[in-house]
Formats: structure tokens, sequence, C-alpha cells
């Protein structure tokens, strides 16, 4: 147990800033995003059959395009990466840069790799931290234990990450420290990015490899809604023929970017069109729960709540808006909010409705 104290130490150094941060978030307004591009420098990550196509390279061009498209069409928001060029970069200190640069979200771009080679295509699956995967009967932790393993390409590995052995699942248990509101939102993007890119160039079989949860080291030292996306895999020659070419990592970030902003507009935050200066006065609501579907009447929470209120939005994938509280300033339903993340709703977050509409919450 003694070795796993300067572990320990780093990582509730980071919880414990963690928590502080996740006292005011109200949702995810998003003004930074860490995108960081997978293995490099001497790492070269997967690699194809004859060795000619590597991760690394593959990465790093999707993460720009990625970068580019988020420039482009929301100038508002910053767009950092934890590495422009081919160099290597240590696993704690990509997620660590997220961190200290008080970043919205962390996007850790990657390509997977089996033992076997196929020429079917098997397609993307996307990451986020948490759960013990090593008791799973199939491959999906051996994601984990190949993505961790990098930590061996850095100098004197043992001692910096002294307690944690990239080859023993159990050691993963240091890390499982996130808190709930954030995982859920890690979750939230996640799923949003995994449904975009099963409509992509790399939407692989039948059977989507769906949105997971699994010990990786660089989304461990995130404090911020964080996944990994292993777009494809370098042994299936399907997948290879999209993922060599220029125009192919240009569409896998274009399905990216969807699921970006199908995470933006599911709480409404980015991209709003202003309102008209004629419209009634605006009103704040405190938003606790979102929808694809309309929910029953019988919902628990909605007959606990009788006083919820219904905000639809036709242009956003959840676009039932369920919201408590009506207040004609803005920190008097803050203030409120902050009492329901107390209690029933820690993901609550103020929202602003003007003549039934979601408007700015200015």
């Amino acid at each position: 147990m003694k070795k796993l104290i300067p572990v320990l130490v780093v990582i509730l150094s980071v919880c414990n800033s963690y928590a502080i941060m996740a006292q005011g978030f109200s949702g995810p307004s998003v003004r930074k995003v860490v995108i960081d591009p997978g293995h490099g420098g001497h790492d070269p990550g997967a690699l194809s059959p004859d060795r000619k196509l590597r991760e690394k390279d593959i990465n790093l061009s999707v993460a720009k395009h990625l970068g580019a498209e988020i420039n482009k069409k929301y100038p508002g928001i910053e767009v950092l990466y934890t590495r422009t060029k081919d160099v290597a970069v240590d696993l704690d200190r990509r997620g660590m840069l997220a961190t200290e640069e008080d970043a919205d979200l962390f996007i850790s771009i990657h390509v997977n790799s089996a033992k076997k080679a196929t020429s079917t295509p098997v397609g993307p699956e996307t990451w986020v931290f948490g759960g013990d995967r090593s008791r799973r009967k199939d491959d999906s932790y051996n994601v984990v234990l190949k993505e961790n393993e990098v930590i061996k390409f850095e100098e004197n590995y043992k001692a910096k990450y002294e307690g944690f052995d990239p080859d023993n699942p159990q050691s993963m248990i240091v890390f499982n420290f996130q808190k709930d509101a954030i995982m859920r939102q890690s979750r939230i993007l996640g799923t949003c990015i995994q449904q975009s890119l099963r409509q992509g160039p790399l939407r692989g079989n039948q059977k989507d490899r769906g949105m997971k949860e699994g010990g990786f080291v660089v989304l461990a030292y995130c404090s911020m809604p964080a996944v990994l996306v292993e777009m494809g895999f370098l042994n299936s020659s399907a997948d290879r023929k999209i993922l060599s070419t220029e125009n192919g990592r240009r569409n896998i970030a274009r399905q990216l970017m969807i699921g970006f902003e199908e995470y933006l507009e599911s709480y409404g935050q980015n991209g709003i069109a202003a309102v008209q200066t004629d419209m009634p006065e605006t009103q704040y609501r405190v938003q606790i729960l979102s929808s694809r579907e309309a929910l029953p009447a019988s919902n628990e929470t909605l007959k606990a709540f009788p006083g919820t209120q219904l905000v639809i939005c036709n242009d956003q994938i959840y676009k039932y808006k369920y919201t408590l509280g009506n207040f004609s300033n803005r920190e008097e339903a803050q203030q409120y909010c902050n009492n329901l993340r107390k209690s029933d709703f820690p993901d609550a977050f103020v929202i602003a409705v003007k003549d039934g509409k979601l408007v700015p919450a200015n």
C-alpha cells in the first residue's frame, strides 16, 4: 500500500480541485476544448500489418481536422492540443494539461487494433473513465491495457507511477475517483460521439461496439467531461482503407464534430440563435431533465415535482427540457439551482426562456 501513496496524492489533489470546480458546475457550457492526438514520438501506437501506417500520424491528422471544424463554426470556443507535431507526451501530462487550462471538454483520439487481421469493417468504439473491466469475458479490457502500456515509453515510469502496473488491472483501483456529475456528462458526450461515428465512413459492422467504461490513465487526470475515441481498426483492411487517406480522416473528423455538436445541442448551451428584443420578458428556470421523447405523466420525477414545466426545442436531439422554478432574474434562479444540486438534481443548471423558447442565459 505504501507504494500507492505517491499516485494517490496526485489523484486526490486532482480530485480535490475537481470537487471545487464541480460546486459551480452548471451544465456543459463549452468555451475551451482540449483535443489529444494519442501516442507520438517514439511511441507509434498501433501499426498496420505492413507496419507502414502508424496510428500516431492518423490521430494527429484527425485531431487537426476536428480542431479546424470547431474553430470555423464556433470561433468563441478555444481549441487546444496536447501535441501539434510528432512528439511524445506523457499520459498524465495530457489530462493534467486540460485540467490546468480549465478546459470544458477533453477528447482523446486513437485507432484500435486486434491480434487477428480481418477484411471486414470493425468500426469505432468510445470510452469514458470508470468501471473495472478486468473480469469481462470479452476483449474490451485489452484496449485499456494496450493504451495504458504507453507508460512504458516514458522515462523512469516505475518511479513516476509507483504502485501502478499497466499490466495489472487490479492496480487501476487507485484511479477510480471521478465524481458522478462529470461522469454522467462524459457518458453523454461519449454516446453522442459514438452514435455519430456509426453514421460515418467507419460505421463498422451491424453490431455497435458501443460506448464503454475503462480505467484509462489519460482520462484519470481530467477534471472535466472526457472521452477516448477508438475510430476504427488498423488490422481491418476495410477500416484501414479509410484511415489511410486524408479525405477519410477529414470525414471522420466531421463525424466527431457532429457528435460534439449533438452534445452541445442536448443542453441548449452553444449556438443558440438570438431572439428579437420585442419579445416578452426573459424568465429564468432550472433545468433538471432532458429527453428525446416526452416523459409519461407516470414518471417518478414528474410525480414527485408536480410544478415541473416543459420547454420543447424541436431543433435539438434532447428536445424535451423539464424545468423547475420561474424567476425574473438569474441570481434568484441560480440560488434555487444550487439548492436543487445539493439534493435531488446534482446536474441542474439555469436556463432562460422567452416566449416559451430557449434563449441564451446571459
